[in-house]
């Protein structure tokens, strides 16, 4: 026969027997509580990202590509300035050989540099040197390239170069030569290009 207090301890031992038994099958766990006790396996969150502020990152590569293309940019200039130079020296190298086999056109230099002084050559007459072999040609249409009324002399001048036309008013000598023609078109095609 059994007695009251062994009838009383038969529910709480089947309990425990049911949560040894649960605890088995979740892994071996024993859980030993009076209460009702749920579990819920679950790993924690990830810890938030760390927040970056990229704005440091933006202003070194800008200033970092400004300055690469700063670089570049002059390279190219630096590119085109000896082009430039390259192209000059074979166009100054042909035009001085066609001076020196007489095939330099100076009709219209002469006719620009008598045009710029026709206020002086109305009331002056001029001496107009030049090279002789640059002379022969100009001399038959001195008259004809010269504004009406003036007085321009012809002088055939040895120390005078090739592809140079001195004109002599009173005191006043004005000179176009074709190294200064080539010289300034250097230097227009390198500002221009220094511009741009």
């Amino acid at each position: 026969m059994t007695s009251s207090n062994d009838t009383a301890a038969e529910p709480l031992e089947r309990v425990r027997h049911a949560l040894a038994g649960a605890g088995a099958r979740a892994g071996g766990v024993a859980v030993r509580s009076g209460a009702p006790i749920r579990v819920i396996d679950r790993a924690p969150p990830p810890p938030p990202a760390p927040r970056i502020d990229v704005a440091p990152l933006a202003r070194s590569l800008e200033a970092g590509f400004r300055a690469l293309k700063a670089q570049v940019d002059a390279s190219f200039a630096e590119i085109e300035r000896e082009c430039v130079e390259l192209a000059i020296g074979a166009a100054e190298a042909l035009t001085r050989a066609r001076c020196e086999r007489g095939e330099l056109a100076l009709e219209e230099p002469l006719r620009a540099l008598l045009a710029a002084k026709r206020r002086e050559l109305e009331q002056l007459p001029a001496l107009l040197r030049l090279h002789p072999a640059d002379a022969e040609p100009l001399a038959s249409r001195l008259a004809e390239l010269a504004p009406a009324g003036a007085r321009v002399e012809l002088l055939p001048d040895p120390a005078s170069p090739r592809g140079q036309l001195a004109l002599e008013i009173g005191a006043a000598r004005v000179v176009w030569s074709l190294g200064e023609e080539l010289a300034q078109l250097r230097r227009a095609l390198l500002e221009g290009g220094a511009r741009s």
